[in-house]
């Protein structure tokens, strides 16, 4: 069955009772689609020390919304005003549209009670995604992440002026 055939995914907020399958689709995506970004042990050390409560906060908040399809976790889309602050979609899904409608969603969710630009972090193998919906890059920046505070290149990018 190609990925077409397929039903369409659903999207809603998240609630608590999902964050375990967003952490996994979290895990899911990073651990594939950024492994050719970024070095082996930086893909190691990503989620070293964190749990699926790392997403509670933005769930209890209503800040994330979950796409799935039959019961499963497809991608996940997280937003505060002015910022879509996370998207991830499994390796099943990339490619299908879904990370798209996720992101415009999220977009809309961000500019609620928000007058200025929308940004954006990009990973290194996402800048061409958002690059393809209206972003640019701002300047280079970097998160930190396990016990031996390894350094992940991102992006900061903002929306073009429409």
């Amino acid at each position: 069955m190609t990925l077409n055939a397929l039903p369409p995914a659903s999207i809603r907020p998240a609630t608590l009772a999902d964050s375990q399958a967003v952490f996994e689709a979290h895990q899911d995506s990073v651990l594939t689609l950024c492994a050719g970004a970024y070095t082996p042990l930086q893909m190691q050390t990503w989620f070293e020390g964190r749990t699926h409560q790392v997403h509670w906060p933005a769930i209890q908040a209503g800040q994330i919304l979950v796409a799935e399809r039959e019961g499963r976790v497809l991608g996940f889309a997280g937003f505060v005003p002015g910022e879509v602050t996370l998207l991830f979609v499994r390796p099943e899904a990339a490619g299908s549209g879904l990370g798209g409608q996720l992101f415009r969603l999220a977009m809309a969710q961000a500019e609620i009670g928000h007058d200025g630009p929308l940004t954006v972090v990009a990973t290194r193998n996402s800048q061409g995604f958002y690059e393809r919906h209206g972003f640019v890059a701002k300047e280079a920046s970097f998160f930190v992440r396990g016990a031996a505070e390894l350094r992940y290149e991102v992006v900061n990018m903002q929306r073009a002026e429409r």
